[in-house]
């Protein structure tokens, strides 16, 4: 079972600046077990330097999936949890140390893929790549230098889930929706929102990273976003053929 929980993690190296970090990363993954390493936007990857702080992890580099963009990186992964410091972000939802997250992550893992996130050396995730995440993960360090090494933060990650592994009895999870169904869901909900004035036109994006946050809450099943997505239908059906706001009922930009 616990084989099959490590098959379903990958790591997913966003924008990556040094090619040694990407090595060194693959390293950190053959070292806790882990084996499904994804690119997005590399500025390289097969460089000597790579390959050499790789080490026998090479293979971990050279089988990488590479992708444009994080959202096609994960679009058939079922949770996707992102790493970022905590310091200087407002807290809209939970931050997870290390240790706290890899239990339900392993629990989550045995019958779903998990996409462990990363962003670049200089500046991390973009608030929008973070929108697409579930859980946030951030590592304790010191106030005056909280800002660990790519690879180091990796291995970190990874080693927690590692040892937990070790001690925690599995189950089976309820097998979630991927994250394309997901993304397509919250595409209908913009539209449908606008539509009927709820969202403001000219910034939809900050009530519906609330909505994000709170269904992220949700372990939704391919089922939920069915009936989700025919609720909305329903909604435009009636807002187009039926029922019309009265204008001072309509929100203004």
């Amino acid at each position: 079972m616990t084989a099959r929980a490590f098959d379903n993690f990958s790591v997913v190296l966003v924008d990556t600046v040094q090619p040694g970090n990407i090595g060194s990363a693959a390293r950190a993954l053959g070292n806790m077990g882990l084996r499904r390493l994804k690119l997005v936007n590399p500025r390289e990857v097969l460089s000597s330097e790579c390959l050499k702080m790789a080490a026998s992890a090479a293979e971990i580099v050279t089988g990488a999936e590479i992708y444009p963009s994080l959202q096609e990186a994960v679009a058939q992964d079922n949770m996707v949890v992102g790493t970022t410091s905590s310091r200087e972000r407002e807290p809209k939802q939970r931050f997870y140390t290390p240790s706290e997250i890899a239990p339900i992550l392993l629990q989550y893992a045995v019958s779903n893929r998990i996409a462990l996130v990363f962003g670049s050396e200089k500046r991390g995730l973009r608030d929008s790549e973070l929108a697409l995440c579930h859980f946030l993960v951030t590592i304790p360090a010191d106030r005056n230098y909280p800002v660990l090494n790519l690879a180091q933060s990796v291995l970190i990650v990874c080693y927690e889930i590692f040892s937990r592994a070790a001690t925690s009895e599995l189950n089976e999870h309820l097998s979630l929706a991927p994250n394309e169904e997901r993304e397509q869901m919250f595409d209908h909900l913009r539209e449908t929102l606008l539509q009927i004035g709820f969202l403001s036109q000219s910034n939809p994006e900050h009530i519906l990273n609330s909505i994000r946050r709170l269904l992220a809450r949700a372990d939704l099943t391919a089922r939920d976003i069915q009936i989700i997505r025919g609720i909305l239908s329903q909604l435009e059906w009636y807002t187009r053929e039926g029922y019309k706001l009265p204008p001072e009922k309509v929100r203004k930009p």
